[in-house]
């Protein structure tokens, strides 16, 4: 029997390299680390709302994720209206 393989969802990868982002922020000096983070949180909400738009057919899902994509947007804001 052969093995099926299994692909990885590209909202997935765009959200495991958001959270390396962020986790990366608290390793790098303060400079950066407002633009590191604020970056992955900019990618996280952004990959929220194009899966809210175009993504699963659940209106429960779509709801969640726009709500999730808002905040990390807002975060990703605050973040770089921080650093000023």
């Amino acid at each position: 029997m052969a093995a099926e393989k299994r692909r990885l969802a590209p909202e997935l990868i765009g959200r495991a390299i958001a959270l390396a982002m962020v986790a990366a922020a608290i390793f790098v000096p303060p400079p950066g680390k407002f633009w590191l983070a604020a970056a992955g949180c900019a990618l996280a909400a952004a990959v929220f709302l194009i899966q809210a738009a175009l993504g699963r057919p659940v209106r429960r899902a779509r709801w969640l994720n726009l709500v999730f994509g808002l905040i990390f947007a807002a975060t990703a804001m605050w973040l770089v209206f921080l650093r000023h």
